[in-house]
């Protein structure tokens, strides 16, 4: 619509492209599955959800803010789309057709509750008796008795979904990061992010100098034919003035981070000289925390307010950095963050941040963009390759990459071996749970540096993607180890 430069009222016409046929194909009825399309359009185009069953055209503003080149995204940027939720139940055990029945119905022997007992030859669960402890289950000769939960709760590594009073789904705002899992784990779709896309093409179409940042995880999430060459091109081709490797960005946080532990190494060095009597136990050790997730920063803020504030690293993320590079270059520059990360979106409410990057999108809309502009990257004639970044900076998109980075590149600038204890976890689950035992000083040895990533498997595994997780792992670490550089120091220093 935006790249044909359709008039604002055409809007109105997308659910019926959409849904042309008068039967519906997933739903109870053809006008349900148009509503849920006009939702999701409204995301789409970067504005707010109406409330379940508000009547009123998709979109109400004459002026069509949406469809012009300035940024309108507010919070919050994932959204429940009240009208496509299903109601999932919530955490909770059920006794399934596989039951037979047994004579020894040990299910009913060991629930602590008395909820489980037979009726009519077969296991029935008492549900308002039940306390999920899944004793039923574990005992079940069968395998006849199922686990269920909310599929968009299972993947919320910070709980900050639940049910409303009538079963649908909510999040929990002061407790949401942003992360996006939830909105590729719901079946049926009722979750979904705001989109920038319709500004970003705006801004394309315009005489304005966008450019494009990319993160370090885009290796082969458009196929192994799509060399990083032919993205380059298929970008410009699209009309951005130029692009660059986020990883450049990694680098500069990898040098910041480096020398952040680096002091911290020479302070705990002082304190062993010193002795360690008369200090607390409770005292929070100190640690440097990596900065480059934005759902891990913010989940270890809202949650562990005091090891936020003391291990945190004071660095801005590598997205930061590199449009700080841009910026630097061409002052009128629209920088444009291309990712596989929802949270960048929340990230630009940051003041600082706002300042350098305009727009944010994943892969996937990326993806949606190319088919707009009629753009097969398959079929691109490769140009210019990047040659941004070094090694340890296009590492970041892999678990465990960042901390690598930080203490490789710390070795290198001290000369001396250093023997440093770390941790890195990947999933806001395993983050949390790893914040909690620091919280405690439950982590032994005490880590000197610590990696968060809020994503399964690091950036790789991000909501925004498209290759499957593996293969882009393997094509991310094959990508760093071809830069001209391996260290940041090389580049930089």
């Amino acid at each position: 619509m935006v790249v044909e430069e359709k008039p604002p009222h055409y809007i109105e016409e997308i659910p019926y492209r959409v849904i042309p046929k008068s039967t519906p194909t997933y739903r109870e009825s053809v006008f349900r599955e148009r509503a849920i399309v006009r939702e999701r359009i409204r995301l789409a185009f970067g504005m707010e959800l109406k409330e379940y069953g508000a009547h009123g055209p998709i979109h109400d503003d004459e002026e069509a803010e949406c469809m012009k080149p300035v940024k309108i995204l507010t919070r919050p940027i994932v959204n429940v789309i009240k009208i496509g939720c299903e109601r999932c139940p919530e955490v909770s055990y059920w006794v399934t057709n596989l039951c037979r029945g047994c004579i020894a119905h040990p299910c009913v022997s060991v629930c602590p509750k008395n909820a489980v007992s037979i009726v009519n030859d077969r296991s029935v669960i008492d549900q308002n008796l039940c306390i999920r402890c899944g004793r039923c289950a574990q005992v079940c000769p069968y395998n006849a008795i199922s686990y269920r939960e909310r599929p968009c709760s299972a993947a919320c590594g910070v709980k900050a979904i639940s049910s409303d009073s009538e079963g649908y789904a909510q999040i929990n705002y002061d407790r949401c990061v942003s992360c996006g899992l939830c909105v590729v784990s719901c079946p049926f779709g009722a979750i979904a992010e705001k989109s920038e896309i319709a500004q970003i093409i705006s801004a394309l179409k315009s005489s304005q100098h966008v450019y494009a940042e990319i993160a370090p995880a885009f290796v082969n999430q458009f196929g192994p034919l799509v060399s990083p060459a032919k993205l380059v091109v298929s970008l410009k081709k699209m009309g951005f003035r130029d692009v660059i490797e986020v990883a450049a960005g990694a680098d500069r946080v990898v040098l910041q981070e480096a020398r952040e532990l680096l002091e911290l190494i020479q302070v705990k060095n002082g304190e062993k000289n010193e002795g360690e009597k008369g200090k607390s136990p409770n005292i929070i050790r100190k640690f440097v925390g990596t900065s480059c997730c934005t759902a891990w920063t913010m989940a270890a803020e809202r949650n562990f307010p005091e090891l936020k504030k003391l291990n945190i690293s004071e660095s801005f993320a590598p997205m930061v950095e590199a449009a700080k590079l841009i910026k630097a270059t061409d002052p009128e520059a629209i920088v444009v963050f291309i990712g596989p990360c929802i949270a960048k979106k929340e990230e630009c409410f940051q003041p600082e941040v706002a300042e350098v990057v305009n727009f944010v999108m994943t892969f996937e809309e990326l993806a949606a963009m190319f088919q707009s502009f009629l753009i097969d990257p398959t079929k691109i004639e490769p140009q210019k390759d990047l040659h941004d970044a070094s090694t340890l900076g296009r590492g970041f998109p892999v678990a465990g990459g960042v901390a690598a980075a930080v203490i490789k590149q710390a070795q290198k600038i001290s000369s001396v071996p250093l023997d440093i204890p770390y941790a890195a976890v990947d999933t806001l689950k395993d983050c949390m749970s790893l914040l909690k035992k620091l919280e405690g000083n439950k982590v032994v040895p005490a880590p000197l540096l610590v990696e968060g990533m809020a994503c399964p498997f690091g950036c790789v595994g991000g909501p925004g993607t498209l290759a499957p997780i593996n293969r882009a792992r393997r094509a991310a670490q094959k990508y760093a180890k071809e830069a001209d550089h391996q260290y940041p120091s090389d580049i930089l220093l």
